[in-house]
């Protein structure tokens, strides 16, 4: 937002309808009001004057009025969406506000200002990739780009971007392939949840959660549309991985819906968190951006943008959206460990495991609390010896065999057999730890533990009443120091 800029009206692009100053229901509600004053029911001598270019954390985390984080939790299942899909929204007083709001506040560009060949003003212009040569390929792919974002009561919370990849005539309905991060909201909250697609056009549509995946952290939602929707095929715009290609990550921008884009190079370092088959790349991760795709300058889509420059390839969604597709569940079995490659650590590390870095060993990186693993004193730096009889001898080997196996129980085809792994512990005198995997459908919430967790920390509460600065989301994702797999990224 422009910081020179610090009145608040409906038509102004980062005006939304949880800002301290509006509230349509209030008697003294002004468009162009955008401070406190004697006739507000909060109004206090010593409130300063609000300001929409103004962060307001840093003042209220000191001040006796501020109220700490609030808990958040994945709300899949229990809640799952059940409203139907009218693109009006009239379905509730909330979702009625924040169609009038968004459809009056409609983001257009100034022509005769872009024009200019003397234009400074560039808060429309969010791409950082300036090479016309790319422009061909964005052409093909950003129509299906779009923006996601979710919300309570009328304040949206969490955005994320999406990518249209079906259209089903029939219905009138498109499925956006997105991050399950979305999905996250106040543990207990009363306030009424909505999760919203914005799409190139400034188009608002309520969306609905279909393919509910929190081990990979990705998410399909339905939206129903009067336009039919541009598709971009996952399926036939794959490319090979290659250490060090260059890519760009791509989101869309919900107040604007302007396109954002970083580039960068892939890299295949193992991931500082989640689910083992995520890759990282240099690309800067923008706000908003998770969920959007993760594209070659030919065009071709590699994975889906995660949190950290982490990205989860295009080839593993497909694999699980396909299994979802034919029966409707997704099974993984689940031991409760990450691993890693020896090789992938330190020399200190080798040397304390008292092992070559030359051999072939899967270390276990992490055990999450109360899992299998947990209950069977599997630790931190023991060695994964086989999986289901096979010996381990890479990181990928043994989620491949995962995915496979995940594969197999989805479809009914495992029957009423085990799956076991065997860990050599390294610290310990003990014998090899044999656990049977617990067979475990991708949308439960202990696949939560691995990722980010995504906090409430600009939550501002005076007076009993939600604030926001106004000019970005309110929730971030961020990485504890304390919590494991921690990386300062």
């Amino acid at each position: 937002m422009d910081s020179a800029n610090t009145s608040y009206s409906p038509t102004s692009p980062s005006y939304i309808p949880a800002s301290p100053s509006y509230l349509p229901s209030s008697p003294v509600y002004s468009p162009t009001a955008y401070s406190y004053s004697p006739t507000t029911p909060d109004y206090s001598s010593s409130t300063p004057r609000y300001s929409p270019t103004i962060h307001y954390s840093s003042y209220y985390h000191t001040s006796p009025s501020y109220s700490p984080p609030r808990e958040l939790c994945p709300r899949f299942p229990e809640e799952r969406e059940t409203r139907s899909l009218d693109a009006r929204f009239d379905q509730s007083p909330d979702l009625k506000k924040i169609l009038d709001y968004y459809v009056d506040s409609k983001p257009s560009l100034d022509i005769v200002q872009q024009m200019s060949t003397r234009v400074t003003d560039t808060k429309h212009v969010d791409t950082s990739v300036n090479n016309k040569e790319l422009w061909g390929v964005y052409s093909q792919i950003t129509p299906s780009v779009v923006s996601v974002s979710s919300f309570l009561g009328v304040e949206r919370r969490i955005d994320c971007s999406g990518l249209i990849i079906d259209w089903n005539s029939s219905d009138n309905e498109a499925t956006i392939l997105t991050s399950a991060k979305i999905l996250w909201k106040e543990k207990d909250s009363t306030l009424e949840f909505s999760i919203i697609v914005r799409m190139t056009d400034g188009t608002l549509l309520l969306a609905k959660e279909d393919y509910v995946d929190y081990y990979h952290n990705v998410l399909t939602l339905k939206v129903k549309s009067t336009i039919e929707s541009k598709v971009f095929d996952l399926r036939s715009s794959q490319a090979e991985i290659v250490e060090g290609m260059n890519v760009i990550a791509l989101g869309r921008n919900f107040d604007t819906c302007a396109l954002v884009d970083n580039n960068g190079d892939l890299n295949l370092e193992y991931p500082n968190f989640g689910c083992g088959e995520l890759l990282k790349s240099t690309c800067a991760t923008a706000a908003g951006c998770e969920g959007g795709p993760l594209v070659t300058g030919t065009g071709h889509v590699v994975g889906i943008i995660m949190d950290c420059s982490h990205y989860l390839p295009t080839a593993i969604i497909l694999a699980f959206l396909e299994t979802w597709k034919s029966y409707r569940t997704v099974i993984w079995p689940w031991f409760g460990i990450s691993v890693v490659d020896l090789n992938q650590l330190s020399y200190q590390v080798w040397e304390k495991l008292n092992m070559s870095p030359a051999g072939s060993y899967v270390v276990v990186k992490e055990v999450s609390k109360g899992s299998l693993a947990d209950e069977n004193d599997v630790h931190p730096g023991d060695l994964v010896a086989t999986c289901n009889g096979i010996p381990i001898r890479s990181s990928k080997q043994y989620y491949q065999i995962l995915s496979d196996t995940s594969q197999a129980m989805s479809c009914g085809n495992w029957g009423g057999q085990s799956f076991t792994v065997v860990i050599t512990p390294y610290d310990r005198r003990t014998d090899s730890i044999s656990i049977e995997a617990d067979k475990v459908s991708v949308d439960d919430k202990r696949f939560n533990e691995c990722w980010p967790k995504v906090i409430a920390d600009d939550q501002i509460n005076i007076k009993g009443k939600l604030k926001n600065s106004g000019h970005r989301s309110q929730y971030r994702s961020t990485y504890q120091p304390t919590s494991p797999g921690y990386s300062p990224c």
